[in-house]
């Protein structure tokens, strides 16, 4: 999904009949109720930082990097072949493979550094639009939002404050959306052929014990969210949900196959 500097680039879907039926230790289980534990981490952090002194300096940083980057890794094709080569593999929440045409997000140095850890079984949910998935908290790796995994959403643990001081600040929640046919926790808010947001002002959204109301959303060329000041600001009890804008449009897309937007939903903490 994002980083104030991600570079997001499409993978390959394998369709769910090629899929592998023995998922390495890091891949996502599949699932089309995305019970499980993803449980690339077994531990769940003891502690969340506060609200840093130094986050003001970081957002600013990954907002200048992210002029030049994406939001979030999205799938732009279908390719009825086995994955190559080795490293963490994806699935999508109905078991499809995943193939990130960045290999680094494959590198298991790079799922360790983002170091993804579920939040005790704690769930995100939208519950207007269907989506009910694991919760999961992760890091900003070299200043990039690439959540480790396609079946779940991401608090970035690193950025913004913690769930647990929502109330205080920004909490910013990422989460891959896939090319059609794929799916991932991404498409539920989103309607690849008319290029719009689904959820509706209003709606709830529930990140773990923490519940939000939509206030705004918008759809954003990835080159225009760094000068978004108001999404990077302290705001307290403010959820800012990231997400990548597919489309059934080659248009969608720019000449590196790359989803041209970011679907971005806006909520304030009710509880």
């Amino acid at each position: 999904m994002a980083s104030h500097g991600t570079h997001e680039k499409p993978g390959r879907v394998l369709p769910a009949s090629v899929a592998i039926t023995a998922p390495p230790r890091h891949a996502a289980v599949p699932t089309h109720s995305a019970t499980y534990d993803w449980g690339l981490a077994t531990r769940v952090a003891s502690t969340q930082s506060k609200h840093s002194r130094v986050t003001d300096l970081l957002l600013l940083t990954l907002a200048i990097l992210l002029v030049a980057g994406g939001v979030v890794y999205g799938v732009s094709s279908l390719k009825p072949a086995a994955p190559s080569g080795s490293g963490v593999q994806y699935l999508d929440m109905s078991g499809n493979v995943v193939i990130p045409d960045d290999p680094e997000v494959q590198d298991p140095s790079y799922v360790q550094s983002a170091d993804p850890q579920d939040f005790n079984g704690m769930r995100f949910k939208i519950p207007s639009r269907g989506l009910d998935v694991p919760l999961y908290q992760a890091n900003v790796v070299d200043n990039v939002i690439n959540p480790p995994g396609f079946t779940a959403a991401y608090v970035m643990r690193n950025i913004g404050v913690s769930l647990a001081d929502a109330a205080t600040g920004p909490v910013y929640v990422a989460t891959h959306s896939v090319h059609l046919p794929g799916e991932a926790p991404g498409n539920y808010v989103i309607d690849p052929a008319q290029g719009t947001i689904t959820v509706a002002i209003g709606a709830e959204i529930d990140v773990g014990n923490r519940v939000y109301s939509v206030v705004s959303s918008r759809i954003l060329d990835k080159t225009d969210l760094a000068s978004q000041a108001d999404l990077w600001a302290p705001t307290p009890g403010m959820l800012v949900f990231i997400t990548c804008l597919q489309s059934t449009s080659p248009s969608g897309y720019g000449a590196d196959g790359h989803a041209k937007d970011n679907a971005i939903i806006i909520g304030k903490l009710v509880s």
